[in-house]
């Protein structure tokens, strides 16, 4: 019989699929019995501790392999992977192009360049939590599968904004408050693209702001 699966902190599809016997996070996201989380979380990559996803009965294996007893056999079990895609600016919004960085997780290290766009791609264990990213001498402690949705969320998508004006430049200490900072950077985040400057979350500034964020 299908189960209900309460979303933590931290956790994202793929790790809640394999964690039940699904190597594909999208035979969940899809399935019709989750049609409400769909609804409410139409990014599935971003999900919100205390979400419920519905875990429907794993399925007999298609394929059984013909093998002899009696004798030793060898398999190869493949592990999903995080897909991680970052985009780095200058604080005037330029892209840093062709910039050398280099990502760091569990003693292995990945070594690359950001694109004409300012992008960085790769793919870590989707075991993996956190990673740190050094770039011209800077770097950054990025914990993966944190950010949180900024609609239909018991703080109003407090947490889920500041995250991302954090990630886009702007000082603030992560707090998860609406305090006077967070206010503040509301208020120049509005300004900066010409939006009615209020210093609330309102409908257009949480849509510019997951569109300039890009999730």
């Amino acid at each position: 019989m299908p189960t209900t699966h309460i979303v933590t902190q931290g956790e994202c599809l793929l790790l809640i699929a394999r964690r039940h016997g699904f190597a594909d996070f999208k035979r969940l996201y899809e399935h019709p019995d989750n049609a409400e989380l769909r609804e409410k979380r139409p990014n599935p990559n971003v999900l919100y501790p205390g979400d419920t996803v519905v875990i429907p009965e794993v399925s007999a294996p298609k394929y059984k392999p013909n093998v002899s007893t009696g004798r030793a056999h060898r398999f190869t079990l493949k592990v999903g992977e995080r897909h991680l895609r970052l985009a780095l600016k200058d604080a005037e919004g330029a892209p840093r192009s062709g910039m050398p960085y280099l990502l760091t997780f569990e003693q292995e290290v990945i070594e690359g360049s950001t694109d004409d766009e300012g992008f960085l791609e790769a793919k870590v264990p989707f075991t993996v939590s956190q990673v740190e990213l050094e770039c011209e001498g800077l770097s950054w402690e990025l914990a993966l599968g944190t950010l949180r949705p900024m609609r239909d969320t018991p703080d109003h998508g407090v947490r889920g904004a500041e995250s991302r004006l954090i990630n886009l430049g702007y000082a603030l200490e992560p707090t998860g408050k609406m305090t006077l900072g967070l206010r503040s950077a509301i208020r120049a985040f509005q300004h900066r693209g010409g939006l009615e400057v209020t210093g609330h979350l309102d409908v257009e500034t949480l849509r510019r702001l997951e569109e300039l964020h890009g999730s």
